[in-house]
């Protein structure tokens, strides 16, 4: 169950005479599942462990973003001693709408995220943000004024025409251009709450998380969008209230975790923990899922978001470049064998997780090269061309042949994350494994 707030300890450290707050019960919890742990994967359950937590607790549940990273694993993470000892920045180079990084911040921790799709980057950015509550309910309330008497929209995209009333593409092209008359976080707190007024207006399945046309919204108004406008005005505040007043910097990078130059430096580094749940091998519906959100802050010029799909780690629109990878490119033999196995059954899922491992090793070979001491990653298996890709043995591998040794792995039977269970022949299998790893040589 989760613990008591008495039950919080100081650690002490030379560099930092306050360190964040650890738990003594998840550091007794940690240590004995460390020492039980001789290679083979320990089960678990994160939801028994740390108890039930408010399904909207402080900003979590600010955007409905697709496949979220259980909060009890973060939650337990950061609040172990083991895990925490000598950290003062956490980084997630796969930071998805902000999981890691809010815990992070409601754990003491300076924390740093990088995000390839830009929607997600904002919900990540409004999610941490310590702006005044005061100030934001009068940025809102002040845009939907002006957006009222405004005469001209935005340009709208190709895409969303056929998703919207004319009604509601007046409406929310008018919220858009108000928006973008304000600067940073002004403009992220309008644009999200854009985002999220047009989700529930366009004319599509709720229940399906990429868009499927739908009779819902089909005589939607100018009147309906404002009252939709005040409704999730409402509700962001009220979760950016509850958030605690004073919490250490969060920052999201929109940018790409193969890219060195997003990373935190080699001096920040030697005490980072990266913490973080990479993209399945075939995860572009993440892109899919946000399209008409993306066309609305100006992400799909042209009417499609193909561009943000073929750049993201998980694609399945492969590049020229891409297709002319093969088994070969990946350097642990027993991925050459399993990946050439794939392709001799489907040769386009084989060119699809090849592309993801070449990738990963990438990421991963960043994360060696700049000194970070410290990972845990959070990842599940796929089941592919009709059988079980060990795609988390598969990144321990590649993690462990950079230098790192793991020193625990915790198997949860968490359900598969429902974006992607979908897709025939490419969902998640039914748990995730829980991996802890440490550079060798910071012994």
């Amino acid at each position: 169950m989760a613990e008591p707030v008495s039950d919080l300890v100081l650690v002490d450290d030379a560099h930092h005479p306050l360190r964040p707050a650890t738990s003594k019960h998840y550091s007794r919890e940690y240590a004995a599942l460390a020492s039980k742990y001789v290679g083979a994967p320990l089960d678990i359950s994160f939801r028994e462990l740390v108890g039930p937590l408010p399904a909207s607790e402080y900003t979590h549940g600010l955007y409905p973003y697709p496949a979220r990273l259980l909060r009890h694993i973060p939650r337990f993470l950061l609040s172990t001693d083991a895990v925490v000892a000598d950290v003062d920045v956490v980084f997630d180079p796969f930071v998805g709408s902000g999981t890691v990084l809010l815990e992070a911040q409601l754990r003491g921790f300076t924390s740093i995220g990088v995000e390839q799709n830009p929607v997600a980057a904002l919900v990540s950015r409004v999610k941490v943000s310590r702006g005044s509550h005061t100030h934001a309910a009068t940025v809102l309330n002040d845009s939907l004024a002006t957006a009222k008497r405004r005469r001209r929209a935005v340009k709208i995209s190709p895409l969303l025409s056929r998703w919207y009333s004319s009604g509601a593409l007046s409406a929310l092209g008018r919220l858009a251009a108000t928006a973008e008359e304000h600067e940073e976080e002004d403009r992220d707190l309008l644009q999200l709450c854009l985002a999220l007024t047009a989700r529930r207006m366009a004319t599509t399945d709720p229940r399906i998380p990429v868009p499927v046309k739908s009779a819902r919204n089909a005589m939607a108004s100018s009147s309906d969008v404002w009252r939709q406008w005040v409704s999730e005005s409402t509700s962001i505040l009220t979760k950016l209230h509850a958030l605690p007043p004073e919490r250490p910097v969060a920052e999201v990078r929109t940018g790409d975790a193969r890219d060195l130059t997003v990373w935190p430096n080699p001096e920040q580094a030697s005490r980072t923990l990266l913490l973080t749940s990479p993209p399945y091998g075939a995860a572009q519906k993440y892109v899919r899922s946000t399209s008409l959100e993306a066309a609305w802050l100006g992400h799909a010029p042209k009417g499609k978001t193909v561009h943000l799909e073929h750049s993201s780690i998980g694609r399945e629109h492969l590049s020229p470049q891409d297709l002319r990878l093969d088994a070969s490119s990946v350097s642990s033999p027993q991925l050459r064998r399993v990946l050439a196995s794939i392709a001799e059954k489907d040769a386009r899922r084989g060119a699809i997780y090849v592309t993801y491992f070449v990738d990963m090793e990438r990421v991963f070979r960043n994360a060696a090269n700049v000194g970070i001491r410290r990972i845990a990653l959070v990842s599940g298996d796929n089941h592919v061309a009709g059988g079980v890709l060990r795609t988390s043995q598969h990144l321990s591998d590649i993690i462990e042949s950079l230098g790192y040794r793991r020193t625990v792995s915790l198997r949860d039977p968490i359900r598969g994350r429902t974006l992607l269970t979908s897709r025939k022949n490419g969902s998640p299998a039914p748990a995730e494994y829980i991996e802890v790893f440490e550079m060798a040589n910071c012994d």
